[in-house]
C-alpha cells in the first residue's frame, strides 16, 4: 500500500490575536508547546475499506515574548489522499498593541460594516486606535488580489488583475448618540497582466468606491435606534471611454464611464425595553446587485422586513420569544419569477423549579413565487388574462416540545427523566393544490432516563426514539431503544462507557431491515500529559437482501507538553534570581503585586488563605465548585513549573470575580442615573393613572350601584395604583440623595442589601452572557421591585397628596 505523506509542516503561520507589546519583559522569552497523536483503525466488514489504516498528526506553538505564536503541523497517513489548491498557504500575520493602539500586519482582515469591508483578506497594515474616549478611528491600506496570469495549459484557473485598497472608518460617540462614517476605494491595475487572454473570459479591471453613514441614538429615553445607509459605486471597465450621461454622487472618489453603476443598502433597528423584555423592529433593503470590492459574498435584491419580542413573565418563571419577518426580491421587476417568503416563530420556556423546566417553540415559514411567464405575456389578448400569476407556493411548519425533570438529586444519586416531541411539515402548492408528492410530515418522540451516583462517578441512560415520516403516498418508521453506561475509575484518569442501541425500519408497514450495534471504549490519561483510548464497535445488520456484520476497533495515543521555556538570567528587585531560587528548593511567583514565595507546600498555604480570606466570600456556589477543582489540580502538582502554571490559572479565576464587582458597582450606578433621569414623569404618569381609575371608580358607584362584581375589581386597582405611587415617592426621596458614585462603593442599608442580593445573579449574567446590557436591564428591573416592596413595610398608602391634579 503505498505511503503518502499528506503535509508536513503545511504553511508557517505567525499569527497573535492580541499581541499587546506591554507583554515584553515580563514573560519568558520563548515558549513552545504542542503535542502529537496516532490513530491505528482496524476493520472487518463489508464495506470498501481498507483493513488497517493509520494516522499521525502532530503540532508545534512557538511563543516569543507572549507576543507572537508561530504554530507548525503536520499529518502523515497511509490513506491515499489526494492534496491540490490555487491558493497560497503559507501567510504571515501579526497583530501587535500597545494600550489603546492596535496593528494588524501582514495577510490579515479587518471588518468595518456588512456592506463596506466585511473580512476580505488583504496583504499590508491596517491599524484600530481606540482611546478612553469618544473618538475611535480604523484605516487600512494593502493588495486585495494578486494579480495571475492566463495559462492556457490550467485554462481552470481564472487570471486576475492586482488589486488595491485603501478604507478608514471614524466613529465619535456623544452621552447618548454617536455618529460614523466609512470610506473604502479598491481598484484594479490595468497594467498588472501581460499576457493576452480569450475574450469569452470577460474580465476587465476594474474600480470600487463605497460610502457609509451609520448612527445609533436613543429616542423616547429607552428607544434604541441603530442605522446604517450604504452608497456603492462600481465601475465593470475602468478602460471604457464612453462617459456617463449623468454624474453620480461619488464621482469625486470614483472614475466614472458609462460602466459605472450605483448601488444602495439600507439597515434599521428600533429596539425598545418593554417590562422584564424586548420589542423591537427592523427594515432592510439592499439594491440589487449591490456588492462592494471589500467582501467575497454579498445577499442583495432584497427587502426585509422582521419584528421581535422578548418577555420574562410570573416572576422570571417564563420566558417568551416572538420573532416574525417578510422578505421579497425582484425589487427592480426584472426578473421571471418573484419571490416572497414569511417566517415566524414562537418560543416558550418555563422553568417551574429546579426540578421541572419545559420549553416549546413554533415556527412557521412561507414562500410565494410569483412566475411571470414570458409566453402567457406574449399571447394575451387583454390586460385581464393574467391576473393570478401566483403559481407556487410552499409552506413549511416546525414544532417542538421538551420536558426535563429531576426526580432526585443529593450527593449520592440523581436521577432526571426528560422527553422530547418535534414535529415538521412541508406542503408544496401550485394554482392552489398539493402538487404530487408535494407534502411530507416527519414525526420523532425521543425520551430519556439517567441514573447517576457522582460519588462513584457511574452513570446509566435508558434512552427511545421513534420517528415517522410521510412523503406523499409513502411512509417510513424508525423505532428503537440505546442503554448507555459509563464510569471512571483510578480518580477519573480511566474513564469507560459502554452503549448498545437496536433500530428497526418500516417502509408503507413492511420490515425493511433492523440494525443492532455494540460498542465499548475507554479513555486512559496518566502522567498528565499522555493519554491512551481504545473504542470497539460491532455492528449486525439484517435486511430484506441478507445480512452483515462490521467490526472496528480504533486504538489512539495523544501525548502533549507544555513545559520547555528558554529564560535568561534576570535580576529583579523583589524577585528572586530564579537558578538562586531553584538552589533552594522553592518556588516564587508574582500575581497582582503579590509575591508568593517558598516551598511549594508553603505556597499552598498562602494561596489557601488567600482563598480563604474575607473578600472573596460571596462567591456563587457554582463557582465556589470550579475554584475548588482548580485548586486541587494545584495542589496535585509536584514539579514547579506545572505548580505555578496552575496557581497561576486558579489565581486569575478567584480574582475575577473580584473584578466582576468592581464592573458590577460600575453598572448598578449607571442603573441609579437612569432610574433618576426617569423619575420625575413616572411619578406624573402614576398619579394620572391613579385619579383616571378614581374617577371611573366613582363614576361607576354613581350610575351603576349594583354591579358589586365591576365595583371591587376597580376597588383593588386603584389599591394597587396607590400603593404603587406611594412607593414610587418613597423611592424617589431615597434615589434623590444618591449623587456620586460613593452610593455604591459606600451603601447605605438599602443599596448594600440590594447589592448582597442581586451579587450572585449578577454575576452569573456577567460570566455567561457578557453583555452589560442585559445586566443593566436585570438590575433595573429588580432594584425597583426590591424598593417598592420595601416601601410597603415603610410607608402608610393611604397618606400622600396630589401633585399635579389640584382635585379629583
Amino acid at each position: 500500500m503505498k505511503l503518502k505523506l499528506l503535509i508536513l509542516f503545511l504553511g508557517v503561520t505567525l499569527i497573535a490575536s492580541s499581541q499587546n507589546l506591554e507583554q515584553i519583559g515580563k514573560v519568558p522569552l520563548l515558549r513552545f508547546n504542542g503535542g502529537i497523536s496516532g490513530n491505528g483503525v482496524f476493520y472487518d466488514g463489508t464495506a470498501n475499506r481498507d483493513p488497517f489504516t493509520y494516522f499521525i498528526n502532530g503540532n508545534l506553538n512557538f511563543n516569543i515574548s507572549g507576543v507572537y505564536n508561530i504554530p507548525l503541523s503536520f499529518s502523515y497517513t497511509n490513506q491515499d489522499f489526494g492534496y491540490s489548491t490555487p491558493f497560497k498557504i503559507n501567510r504571515l500575520s501579526i497583530h501587535p498593541s500597545y494600550k489603546w493602539v492596535a496593528t494588524h500586519i501582514g495577510d490579515v482582515a479587518m471588518t468595518f460594516s456588512p456592506y463596506t469591508l466585511s473580512g476580505h483578506q488583504f496583504t499590508g497594515g491596517g491599524v484600530d486606535l481606540t482611546p478612553n474616549g469618544p473618538f475611535k478611528i480604523s484605516a487600512l491600506y494593502g493588495r486585495f488580489l494578486k494579480e495571475s496570469e492566463y495559462n492556457p495549459e490550467v485554462p481552470e484557473a481564472i487570471p486576475a488583475y492586482k488589486r488595491m485598497g485603501f478604507g478608514f472608518k471614524t466613529s465619535y460617540a456623544f452621552e447618548k448618540a454617536s455618529i460614523g462614517l466609512i470610506f473604502f476605494t479598491a481598484k484594479d491595475d490595468e497594467t498588472s497582466i501581460q499576457n493576452s487572454f480569450p475574450v469569452e473570459l470577460e474580465l476587465t479591471p476594474k474600480e470600487n468606491a463605497v460610502v457609509s453613514a451609520e448612527t445609533n441614538f436613543t429616542i423616547f429615553e429607552k428607544a434604541k435606534i441603530n442605522l446604517e445607509y450604504a452608497i456603492s459605486g462600481v465601475t465593470e471597465d475602468t478602460q471604457a471611454s464612453e462617459s456617463r450621461t449623468t454624474t453620480g454622487i461619488l464621482s469625486f472618489l470614483l472614475n466614472e464611464n458609462l460602466t459605472t453603476n450605483y448601488y444602495n443598502a439600507l439597515k434599521a433597528q428600533l429596539d425598545y425595553p418593554a417590562g422584564n423584555g424586548s420589542v423591537g423592529v427592523g427594515y432592510e433593503r439592499i439594491d440589487p446587485d449591490y456588492r462592494t470590492f471589500g467582501a467575497y459574498y454579498f445577499n442583495n435584491d432584497l427587502e426585509n422586513i422582521t419584528l421581535n419580542a422578548s418577555q420574562s413573565i410570573f416572576n422570571n418563571k417564563v420566558n417568551l420569544n416572538v420573532n416574525a419577518g417578510l422578505q421579497r426580491d425582484n425589487l427592480d421587476d426584472t426578473k421571471s419569477s418573484e419571490l416572497q417568503r414569511i417566517v415566524s416563530a414562537v418560543n416558550v420556556t418555563y422553568t417551574s423549579s429546579e426540578k421541572l423546566s419545559i420549553n416549546a417553540g413554533y415556527s412557521n415559514f412561507q414562500s410565494y413565487t410569483n412566475i411571470q411567464d414570458q409566453f402567457d405575456f406574449i399571447n394575451e389578448v387583454n390586460q385581464f388574462d393574467n391576473i393570478d400569476t401566483l403559481n407556487y407556493r410552499q409552506i413549511s411548519q416546525n414544532a417542538n416540545l421538551g420536558i426535563n425533570y429531576t426526580l432526585k438529586k443529593t450527593e449520592s444519586q440523581q436521577q432526571a427523566v426528560n422527553i422530547n416531541l418535534t414535529y415538521q411539515s412541508s406542503d408544496n402548492k401550485q394554482d392552489g393544490r398539493t402538487i404530487e408528492n408535494g407534502l411530507s410530515k416527519f414525526y420523532n418522540v425521543a425520551s430519556a432516563y439517567t441514573l447517576g451516583y457522582p460519588k462513584n462517578s457511574l452513570n446509566f441512560s435508558l434512552a427511545a426514539n421513534v420517528s415517522y415520516n410521510t412523503v406523499g403516498a409513502t411512509d417510513n418508521l424508525t423505532l428503537g431503544p440505546t442503554l448507555t453506561a459509563t464510569k471512571s475509575f483510578f480518580d477519573k484518569k480511566l474513564r469507560t462507557n459502554f452503549s448498545s442501541s437496536y433500530n428497526a425500519a418500516f417502509n408503507n408497514g413492511e420490515k425493511q431491515n433492523d440494525i443492532y450495534n455494540i460498542r465499548l471504549g475507554g479513555n486512559y490519561s496518566f502522567y498528565e500529559s499522555h493519554n491512551l483510548n481504545l473504542n470497539l464497535l460491532s455492528l449486525f445488520r439484517n435486511t430484506t437482501t441478507g445480512s452483515n456484520t462490521d467490526f472496528t476497533a480504533t486504538l489512539g495515543y495523544t501525548y502533549t507538553f507544555d513545559t520547555f521555556k528558554i529564560k535568561f538570567k534576570k535580576r529583579n528587585r523583589e524577585l528572586l534570581n530564579e537558578e538562586d531560587i531553584a538552589k533552594l528548593g522553592k518556588l516564587q511567583f508574582r500575581y497582582r503585586s503579590v509575591v508568593y514565595s517558598g516551598t511549594i507546600p508553603e505556597i499552598t498555604e498562602q494561596l489557601t488563605n488567600v482563598k480563604n480570606s474575607s473578600r472573596f466570600v460571596n462567591i456563587p456556589q457554582e463557582k465556589q465548585g470550579d475554584l475548588n477543582f482548580l485548586f486541587a489540580t494545584v495542589k496535585k502538582q509536584t514539579k514547579s513549573e506545572l505548580y505555578k502554571e496552575k496557581a497561576l490559572e486558579f489565581l486569575a479565576a478567584l480574582y475575577s470575580y473580584e473584578d466582576f464587582l468592581k464592573a458590577y458597582d460600575t453598572i448598578l450606578y449607571e442603573v441609579i442615573k437612569s432610574l433618576k433621569e426617569d423619575m420625575q414623569f413616572i411619578d406624573f404618569k402614576l398619579e394620572r393613572s391613579f385619579v383616571k381609575t378614581k374617577i371611573e371608580l366613582d363614576a361607576l358607584k354613581k350610575e351603576s350601584p349594583n354591579t358589586i362584581k365591576e365595583i371591587e375589581k376597580l376597588k383593588k386597582e386603584l389599591d394597587n395604583r396607590q400603593k404603587k405611587l406611594v412607593g414610587h415617592r418613597w423611592m424617589k426621596k431615597k434615589f434623590d440623595r444618591y449623587t456620586s458614585f460613593e452610593v455604591v462603593k459606600k451603601p447605605d442599608d438599602l443599596i448594600a442589601a440590594f447589592k448582597k442580593r442581586e451579587a450572585k445573579n449578577a454575576f452569573r449574567l456577567y460570566e455567561k452572557e457578557k453583555d452589560v446590557k442585559k445586566i443593566n436591564l436585570y438590575l433595573e428591573v429588580q432594584i425597583i421591585d426590591f424598593y417598592y416592596h420595601k416601601s410597603l413595610e415603610e410607608v402608610n398608602p393611604d397618606k400622600f397628596e396630589l401633585r399635579y391634579i389640584d382635585k379629583i
